[in-house]
């Protein structure tokens, strides 16, 4: 089994809607790194207006997925110039969610990194949501 090492992160999100809007959110946290073989899984949980969700984001090769549970749930994966679908399950209901990774950009090296993610989002075929996701982290220091 691997170790898990003690990080801080940040992420940051960038929501835009089609009126040009931006909403950024951006949350501080504590979590952690655990590297198996080549793939890296970031853990950390987060207070959400709906309760706490634990989130995990697996980064292997090229792609990223990013799985959530807890007050949300949902698994919705990244992977350049590809279209996904994945649920996103609140206690009032599921959500389809269409994501078109526009780029993804992977610059790790040992216990820092940095992971940016734009994306199209589409809600049950409504409105449509450019995101930046933007995440980063180092090792804790003591």
């Amino acid at each position: 089994m691997s170790e898990s090492t003690p990080i801080q992160l940040t992420v940051l999100s960038e929501i835009r809607n089609g009126n040009d809007d931006k909403e950024t959110i951006e949350v501080k946290t504590t979590g952690e790194y655990v590297q198996k073989g080549k793939t890296l899984y970031i853990r950390y949980e987060e207070e959400h207006e709906l309760g706490f969700v634990k989130t995990t984001v697996k980064i292997a090769g090229n792609e990223v997925v990013v799985m959530r549970s807890g007050a949300v749930a949902m698994k919705q994966r990244f992977s350049e110039g590809m279209v996904t679908l994945t649920d996103y399950s609140t206690p009032f209901g599921k959500l389809q969610l269409e994501t078109k990774t526009k780029s993804l950009t992977i610059d790790t090296n040992e216990l820092e990194g940095k992971l940016v993610i734009l994306y199209d989002l589409q809600i049950d075929e409504k409105e449509k949501h450019v995101h930046k996701l933007v995440l980063t982290y180092k090792e804790e220091q003591k």
